[in-house]
């Protein structure tokens, strides 16, 4: 069996990519990857020099109970192992509220060397069991602390600290869950934070406003060990940093090939550019941004939008204040839409 190691995370002053285009790109394909797409993502990233890679279900290990897929944990676990090779490690997202400490130790077992723990920012200390377990079991384990643009700067900072203090995890991602950070903004959280956490830091971003490159280059910028990113983006809406775009750019700044920035762009056209995607709402992507609305509360808003004949825009900004306080309920949202009908 493979031993559960993998490479060390860069010292101060470097960084390093993680592909998730089989994770969170998955999302785009409606959990279903073809066998022939996932074998030649595996090999593309592998030989263009990445050494972490994120596979399975957008949700995580156990997503496929609530949302079907054509692949089961154990077998993106053999497709992983198949076709990586040993100088390249990959690793699986973990729910708690999802995947059990078994789960976690079943593809422990299986070949998985990393764990990224997922919790919305809010309610962190959910990470703390897992992140306890996954290190017992020999993984490396990251913190996905998902709808960071929750809280301020420095309240992003505070939590880190209780979450290095509480269970010392490898990583600490800051996740930009509805694509709203500015760039300045994420340059600063990330001298900030690199400046008072121990643990190395990463960021994973997505694209409603176009800023996913450049919110990631301002996190590596600014103290970021690793950041993630897709072949063409692809991932959950409208998507995350661009692998091949984002390698090209740290061969030009450092004026030396760090990836293999030719191989990740053919991939992205002639294997990953191609599939068939899902459709998705545009409007909502914009606006979900600007008024820090995750994309899962938009079949509600919409359904609400329909049911009341209420304004999307005016709905939007009506339950923006509501979601930044607590996770709202389908049944939160409809009474957010009829409060804005006018009085009998």
């Amino acid at each position: 069996m493979r031993q559960n190691t993998v490479p060390s995370l860069p010292q101060p002053g470097r960084h390093t990519f993680m592909d998730c285009t089989l994770r969170d790109g998955s999302y785009s394909v409606d959990f279903h990857f073809d066998a022939q797409t996932v074998e030649t993502v595996l090999t593309c990233v592998a030989a263009a020099g990445l050494e972490w890679v994120e596979v399975g279900h957008g949700l995580g290990i156990g997503g496929g109970t609530v949302a079907g897929t054509n692949l089961s944990d154990e077998q993106w676990g053999e497709l992983a192992t198949r076709f990586l090779p040993e100088s390249c490690r990959w690793g699986m997202f973990v729910q708690p509220g999802l995947a059990s400490v078994a789960d976690v130790r079943r593809m422990a077992g299986a070949g998985m060397s990393f764990a990224r723990i997922g919790v919305d920012i809010l309610a962190y200390e959910e990470a703390y069991a897992h992140v306890r377990q996954a290190r017992e079991l020999g993984l490396t384990v990251f913190v996905n602390l998902m709808k960071s643009h929750l809280v301020g700067l420095d309240e992003a900072v505070r939590i880190g600290l209780d979450i290095e203090r509480a269970c010392a995890p490898d990583g600490l991602y800051f996740v930009d869950s509805v694509g709203q950070f500015l760039p300045e903004q994420t340059a600063r959280l990330f001298a900030e934070a690199s400046r008072r956490l121990r643990t190395p830091l990463g960021f994973h971003g997505h694209n409603n406003l176009g800023l996913a490159n450049a919110n990631t280059l301002a996190a590596t910028n600014n103290g970021a060990a690793i950041v993630d990113c897709t072949l063409a983006g692809l991932g959950r809406d409208a998507g995350n940093a661009v692998l091949e775009q984002l390698a090209a750019v740290l061969e030009l700044q450092g004026g030396k090939r760090v990836y293999h920035t030719d191989a990740l762009a053919h991939a992205s056209e002639h294997c990953v550019s191609r599939l068939r995607t899902v459709a998705t709402d545009r409007e909502l992507q914009v606006l979900g941004a600007l008024y820090g609305l995750h994309s899962k509360y938009f079949p509600a808003i919409d359904d609400a939008v329909e049911a009341y004949a209420v304004d999307r825009t005016r709905l939007m900004e009506a339950v923006k204040p509501h979601a930044y306080e607590r996770d709202l309920t389908r049944t939160d949202i409809e009474a957010i839409a009829k409060s804005l009908l006018p009085a009998a």
